[in-house]
């Protein structure tokens, strides 16, 4: 027996050894691969590290992002939790084969006993866990749940693991241990037994008491190999697979962003050594982008929540994330090479571009996003599927002129009219010609600023919004005025669709306006015009006090400024636009609204979101409401489907697949209500649009509309 220990000791040594060099190796190519980048990290991911850790503890100890699907995220977690309860165990185990007198419950038997019942407990849990997982794979089938021969193995191999661990666990129950002694005067003890729960209902059921020593040493034994040799392979396979996220999730959202509102790279235009500009080969990734990469789970919540993934366009928003960690890997060498090399000898010409010929990644992938966010927003660990699609997008833009010919106008207009329209600029004020609007250059001390937009100042249902608020603001007496042929576009268009340097013009030309006002507060009815303005404006030298009509509309309310009169507008259904709810976790303002104008009581769900309350806990919140006529479409809050506008889409033929609009619309249309409410002029146009071409033809408002008609 002693030389059977001594050789499974060297067997031991080698097979650890070997393992984690391989590991190693894996790994430190990995982070070779990601520091071999050369793109810069804009925002700085080693600041507030309370708030980073306690990000960390909620979302990956916690599961937070996870356990937003119910079932999926319970069998996770309880895979997760239970594959962390019994690493003591097994690394004690590894120890054992190289010492085999190493046994920790002799060193502390009450504290180890009862580590030992719980992890006996989780490892089941695990298997729990698995067997959903299985049942979700064969019979349920998701579309978007990526089935693959690496994913079966990783089920695999973590079966064996916990099957194995349970069997390990059931034979040295029966196992005598030395507890004092040595060799003929050795004390033995069967201090493993009764400890383990459930491997002590396998060791009954197997009847492992009538078991002979040698038997059960020899099941013992076997369970052992198969146990650590594969907990080996998993960690040799981890670093090469797609459970590289078992390495890369926790870093990842360690350094993610923490505010949900997020700004354009904003990129160096006027840098004369620059010799490209965006994203146009892997090599230009940051490190933060590759960390992405790596931390996918291919999970595929991105596609089953993705707009142009719904209605048949080529993106994937989970399948891009893997085609450019597939290309990164591909020209791994390639890019370590140059990384070695010092700067007058880099060849970056070795490194081939993003999208050529036989990409994955296309034209058509690139334009079909409508920067909605619903990726990043339901993503579990936190990747950012956008910052590739505008850095893309810019580079294609900037570098080789390849959009969308349609573009091509749109492009022109906002450079010579500063509107998308082509219309004159000096007719911006137009909308409000016997209103009795002032502009800003003849009441400079205006304390509020709305700023119109293009939409709100050409755009023929657009103007109807911007004078329901104007006469919103007149009613309650608020002191504004507007820029009129003052405004520019806000960039927004421009830059989502990569043209920076056109959208660094308007944006500048807006800046010097601003700060020559220097308003007190800015308003807008454009969830574009508000996320650009308050988001991304900084970056240009103009932050203020920025708010949507619908923040400020609950102001005016609660403040006893605007009073309802008793409209009654039948049933509700608010569409969330992206760029108020995604982009700025605007979600209940328009809704406390509506509850007011339109028959109900103001309720404080606002304050409710801020202390942590989940939105399906608000969703339910609204609709037990007796008194409520607002009615949720399936798709609402956070998980709100887009109406197709975003991302510059809002003037690109859609000719791929289904139209995202009507998609839209027939879920609202199927909530029964007979009114559509949205907060965006976009939104109000493709809503409108989409509906037009269903069976059922229902109101479209903008919320200002409602509350101008609604109020005396």
């Amino acid at each position: 027996m002693k030389f059977y220990l001594l050789i499974k000791s060297l067997i031991m040594i080698a097979a650890i050894f070997w393992a984690f060099r391989l590991f190693f190796i894996k790994v430190k190519r990995l982070y070779a691969i990601m520091m071999a980048v050369e793109g810069k990290v804009e925002f700085s991911p080693f600041d507030r590290l309370k708030e980073r850790l306690k990000v960390l503890f909620t979302d990956v100890l916690g599961q937070s992002n996870v356990r937003r699907k119910t079932l999926p995220g319970l069998s996770h977690t309880l895979i997760f939790f239970g594959f962390i309860a019994i690493q003591l165990h097994s690394l004690e185990l590894m120890i054992r084969g190289v010492f085999p007198s190493f046994d920790l419950l002799l060193f502390m038997p009450w504290i180890y006993s009862k580590y030992l019942f719980l992890a006996d407990i989780f490892a089941f849990f695990v298997l729990i866990g698995f067997g959903y997982a299985v049942y979700r794979r064969t019979v349920i089938k998701p579309p978007y749940l990526t089935m693959g021969r690496d994913a079966n193995l990783i089920i695999l191999f973590t079966s064996v693991i916990i099957i194995s661990f349970h069997f390990i666990n059931a034979f040295q129950s029966f196992i005598p241990v030395v507890v004092a002694g040595e060799g003929s005067e050795s004390v033995t003890s069967l201090i493993y037994q009764n400890i383990f729960p459930v491997s002590g209902i396998l060791a009954y059921i197997l009847a492992f008491k009538n078991w002979s020593l040698g038997w059960l040493i020899f099941g013992y034994e076997i369970s052992y190999y198969i146990h650590i040799c594969t907990i080996l392979g998993f960690l040799v396979y981890i670093p090469g697979s797609k459970h590289l996220h078992l390495l890369a999730a926790a870093p990842n959202v360690f350094f993610k962003r923490l505010e949900v509102e997020k700004a354009v790279q904003k990129t160096d235009i006027e840098n004369e050594d620059a010799s490209s500009f965006g994203l146009g080969k892997v090599s230009e990734f940051n490190w933060c982008n590759v960390l992405n990469l790596y931390a996918c789970t291919e999970c595929g919540r991105c596609e089953e929540l993705c707009p142009a993934s719904n209605t048949g366009k080529p993106l994937s928003p989970k399948k891009i994330i893997h085609d450019f960690k597939a290309d990164l890997f591909d020209q791994s060498d390639a890019l370590l090479t140059m990384a070695d090399l010092p700067e007058p000898s880099k060849n970056r010409d070795s490194i081939l571009p993003i999208i050529r010929e036989g990409s994955e990644i296309t034209h058509d992938v690139i334009w079909s996003c409508t920067t909605c966010r619903s990726c990043e927003d339901v993503c579990p660990v936190s990747n950012e599927h956008l910052d590739f699609i505008f850095e893309i997008r810019k580079n294609r833009v900037l570098m080789e002129a390849d959009f969308p010919p349609e573009m091509q106008e749109t492009f022109t207009n906002l450079e010579n009219q500063s509107n998308p329209w082509g219309f004159s600029s000096d007719a911006r004020a137009d909308w409000c010609r016997g209103m009795g609007v002032p502009l800003m250059m003849d009441k400079p001390d205006a304390k509020v600023l709305y700023f119109v937009g293009c939409a709100g100042s050409f755009d023929d249902r657009g103007k109807k919004i911007s004078q329901a608020t104007a006469r919103i603001l007149q009613k309650a007496g608020v002191d504004f005025a507007i820029l009129g042929p003052e405004e520019s576009c806000n960039g927004d268009m421009a830059r989502r669709a990569g043209n920076e340097y056109l959208a660094q013009m308007l944006i500048q030309q807006n800046v010097e306006i601003l700060n020559q006002y220097k308003p007190s507060m800015i308003l807008t009815g454009c969830p574009h015009c508000y996320n650009i303005i308050k988001n991304e404006y900084p970056q240009f030298g103009a932050k203020f006090k920025v708010l949507h009509h619908t923040e400020y509309i609950l102001e005016l309310i609660k403040q006893g400024r605007l009073v309802s009169n008793g409209k009654d507008f039948g049933t509700i259904t608010f569409h969330d636009s992206c760029y108020l709810g995604r982009w700025n976790n605007i979600y209940t303002a328009p809704r406390d609204i509506l509850k007011e104008i339109n028959g109900g009581s103001l309720l404080s769900l606002n304050q409710n979101l801020s202390k942590g309350n989940s939105q399906t806990a608000m969703i339910k919140s609204y609709s037990n409401q007796s008194d409520s006529r607002l009615i949720e479409m399936d798709r609402s809050f956070s998980k709100s489907m887009c109406c197709g506008a975003g991302g510059a889409r809002m003037f690109m033929e859609e000719t791929i697949g289904q139209r995202i609009n009507n998609l839209r619309a027939k879920e609202a249309v199927n909530t029964g209500a007979s009114m559509v409410c949205a907060s965006c002029p976009f939104c109000i146009t493709m809503l409108n649009d989409g509906i037009m071409e269903t069976d059922r033809k229902i109101i479209v408002k903008d919320i200002a509309e409602i509350v101008d008609e609604g109020t005396v």
